[in-house]
């Protein structure tokens, strides 16, 4: 198998590993990018200090939110297949290990939001199948002198790859490497039902920016960025809690004092009495008010939300659709190329499946570009009537535009309108 991998792959491994660590949660993968209190070189305990110190942190998936958000947002309406029947199996088993096509788009445009970065590889068994592979798992890539791809490796299993080449003939063949003694090396050529070979690589990248096999940007790297300080400022406020707690002091002559007046040494707290000598004090050491800490997690979380962090509004104020939209059209802009995207290589996935089955007919395949409620609400459904009545607009005009925010059913046409508005007396 071969040790090297492409350079870009190399840049981006850790910042995709990163991304992948924030998405998960888990505080000690989270933990591992932030900074502890105790510089190297440590002793044990200042490794325990560490630790205690990054264990203590409250991390708030901000980067889950988001794409879960942007995923349910492409989700929130169902999309459109139409294939020949006999392509119809991939419907409900897409990648022949028994998950459907929906599972696996929303797998594309969930690690496409994440990392940027996604492959579609067309594989043909007992019938054809579309299998994905995250940007980790490609681990090399090779093109000609026009950016066609000419070799593609990919990680399959522990100690497992796959390249995928175009052979000295200009045709596509499979090269199957793994550890075993008896098989380290097979090499398959595959066809289509017409018993021909494809003289192209059934693979196609799928990014943020386009589908060639550059590296594009990462979506949620900005919001990683600044929920890694986050979790920061969090740490840091738990460590001043946790160390620096209210403490109360007294005063006292000398030691025969304390012997004879408190023994067993001072209590305190329910109810006990504390014995002060005269003219002695007692007070309690305890930090003065800082907010620092949680003045910059609110910065921070000003941040998140203008570039583009999902977090729940509580403020009360209803929102047009309209200022939703403009709230989000940055995101809904990138989200928007996602989609587009992930078309793109599905519908040469989807054609690639046809010529290893060897099947005729038309591919539709679409996804929701709605990602938001454009619901109107009464003021604006009050404007479209008065352009109505004054004749700026026509009743089609404003049964048209009520039907693309849902105000009025798409299955319902002029006719059924005009039919029901009769019985009813209604007017619209």
């Amino acid at each position: 198998m071969s040790k090297i991998n492409h350079p870009d792959y190399n840049l981006f491994l850790p910042s995709w590993k990163q991304i992948r660590a924030f998405k998960r949660g888990l505080n000690e993968d989270v933990s591992v990018y932030v900074q502890g209190v105790v510089s190297i070189p440590m002793t044990p305990q200042d490794y325990a200090r560490n630790s205690e110190y990054k264990s203590r942190g409250v991390y708030t998936n901000f980067t889950a939110s988001t794409v879960e958000a942007l995923v349910g947002a492409v989700f929130r309406k169902p999309m459109t297949v139409e294939l020949p029947t006999k392509l119809e199996h991939l419907l409900t088993n897409a990648n022949g290990a028994g998950k459907s096509l929906e599972h696996v788009i929303k797998s594309t445009i969930s690690n496409l939001t994440e990392v940027g970065r996604h492959g579609i590889f067309t594989d043909y068994g007992k019938q054809s199948k579309i299998v994905n592979y995250t940007a980790e798992n490609i681990r090399d890539w090779e093109t000609d002198e026009v950016g066609v791809l000419t070799k593609v490796m990919l990680i399959t299993g522990s100690k497992k790859e796959k390249h995928l080449v175009i052979d000295s003939n200009g045709l596509y063949a499979v090269e199957l490497y793994k550890d075993d003694e008896e098989l380290p090396y097979q090499i398959i050529e595959p066809k289509k039902a017409d018993g021909s070979r494809f003289d192209v690589i059934p693979f196609t990248f799928c990014g943020s920016v386009d589908n060639s096999p550059d590296v594009d940007s990462m979506p949620m790297y900005p919001i990683v960025n600044v929920s890694r300080g986050h979790y920061q400022d969090s740490c840091d406020l738990q460590d001043v809690s946790k160390y620096m707690v209210p403490t109360p002091w007294v005063t006292i002559p000398n030691k025969t004092w304390m012997d004879d007046m408190v023994p067993n040494g001072y209590e305190f707290g329910n109810g006990a009495v504390i014995p002060v000598p005269d003219g002695g004090q007692a007070g309690l050491i305890q930090a003065s008010p800082n907010q620092m800490h949680s003045e910059l997690m609110k910065d921070k979380e000003a941040q998140l939300i203008m570039i583009g962090a999902r977090i729940i509004d509580n403020g009360g104020t209803e929102k047009t659709a309209y200022e939703a939209g403009m709230k989000y059209s940055s995101q809904n802009s990138m989200l928007d190329n996602l989609v587009g995207n992930t078309e793109q290589a599905m519908i040469k996935a989807l054609e690639w499946c046809a010529e290893f089955d060897g099947v005729q007919g038309d591919i539709t395949f679409k996804l929701n570009r709605d990602y938001f409620d454009k619901t109107l609400s009464a003021q604006d459904i009050s404007a479209e009537i008065m352009l109505l009545d004054r004749g700026v607009k026509a009743m089609q005009d404003v049964r048209g535009t009520l039907r693309k925010v849902g105000n009025i059913d798409m299955d319902r046409t002029d006719e059924m309108i005009d039919d029901d508005a009769e019985i009813s007396g209604a007017g619209l």
